[in-house]
């Protein structure tokens, strides 16, 4: 039986450990586990979940995170912790019109934050968000930034790790070396950045530079920044990574982004993400024409005629079809992460098939 830790942070699928799950964690012995609303319905659920993972490695820390930003991105919701607390945006207002208050108003929503998952055995909230907003770019960040300059991100962000930090947390800055520009979302396609290094030195790569002697860990960003390197996202890159550490100065542990995200992963990549869009178009009833053309171009799959539960169908084969691929481009981009430079893989979702190549990959990190 292994008795090392694996660097690698692993989602579960559901409220509690099955079977399958547990002997299959109980191998790749991961650094810890990353939860979402599908694995939560009370506090006392969450607080026999969280017991139940710490328990699993007598004799040493196993760490549970959680996305736990406050507005849209928080996975534990009222009634489980008194309250929903506000996006970064209420405090970036709040900044613009009294500095000392919401600077204070931060610090304070972040203790709150933190004792919540202090008592729920929870260790990090996975925040805050130090990307800057910008208005023209994919509102993927939108409320979840802290402002639309580097000065105000800095002051607020400090704050926040404060908060976090003062109540035993871990904090992490995110996503390094900055999000914010981005055009496209990264959970679905991969973003390139094309400003020159100068602006990226005196914009978002300030933000983290500022940073990075905060006590915290880092999650990379699935963004190819051209300035830096042309051909891989900083997640894969050695050049960023090497900048990220040399340059913008952040020597603490680095975590990459999902890995799941398609933004990593090619056409096998933009295949996921194709029917990911059509499922949610077909639940919410929001149907693309454009989607037609797609399927055909991605899959040479023509579903002329047919609708509803058809397309559903034809959807799910085309997932299982292409699930090896993933599952061989999920092994690769995880070598590729940790060969660049990350310290820690980060893989959210549920599939075990998945976590399995992620775990492999790692194993035999020595002969890539």
């Amino acid at each position: 039986m292994k008795t090392q830790t694996s660097n690698i942070i692993f989602g579960l699928a559901g409220t509690k450990l099955d079977g399958k799950e547990k002997e299959f964690f109980l191998k790749a012995r991961p650094l810890g586990f990353i939860l979402f609303s599908r694995n939560i319905v009370s506090r006392e659920q969450l607080i026999a979940l969280t017991k139940s993972l710490k328990e699993l490695f007598p004799g040493r820390k196993t760490f549970i995170f959680v996305d736990q930003e406050g507005g849209k991105v928080a996975r534990i919701k009222p009634p489980v912790v008194d309250k929903l607390y506000p996006a970064a945006k209420i405090f970036a207002d709040m900044y613009l019109d009294d500095q000392i208050k919401a600077k204070r108003a931060v610090k304070e929503n972040y203790l709150q934050i933190m004792a919540d998952l202090n008592s729920l055995g929870i260790d990090s909230p996975c925040a805050p968000v130090c990307d800057i907003y910008y208005k023209e770019a994919d509102p993927i960040i939108g409320d979840r930034g802290f402002g639309s300059t580097p000065e105000q991100v800095i002051d607020l962000c400090k704050e926040a790790i404060a908060g976090i930090n003062e109540q035993g947390g871990i904090a992490f800055i995110k996503h390094v070396p900055g999000h914010g520009r981005a055009e496209v979302d990264s959970h679905l396609a991969l973003p390139i950045i094309n400003t020159d290094l100068k602006t990226l030195e005196e914009t978002d790569f300030k933000v983290f530079k500022e940073l990075s002697s905060q006590e915290v860990w880092g999650m990379s960003a699935h963004i190819v920044y051209n300035a830096l390197d042309s051909k891989k996202p900083a997640t894969l890159s050695d050049k960023v990574i090497d900048y990220i550490r040399n340059k913008i100065g952040f020597k603490g542990i680095l975590v990459t982004d999902d890995i799941c995200m398609y933004a990593l992963h090619g056409k096998v990549g933009q295949q996921k993400s194709l029917l990911t869009k059509i499922s949610l178009a077909l639940q919410n009833k929001e149907w693309k024409n454009e989607y037609q053309e797609d399927l055909k171009k991605l899959f040479a799959v023509d579903i002329t005629d047919k609708e509803g539960q058809e397309i559903i169908d034809i959807c799910q084969k085309q997932q299982e079809l292409i699930k090896p691929l993933f599952c061989k481009s999920l092994a690769t981009v995880t070598k590729e992460a940790i060969v660049a430079g990350c310290d820690i893989v980060l893989h959210c979702s549920s599939d075990l098939q998945e976590m399995k190549a992620v775990y492999e990959a790692t194993e035999n990190i020595s002969a890539y």
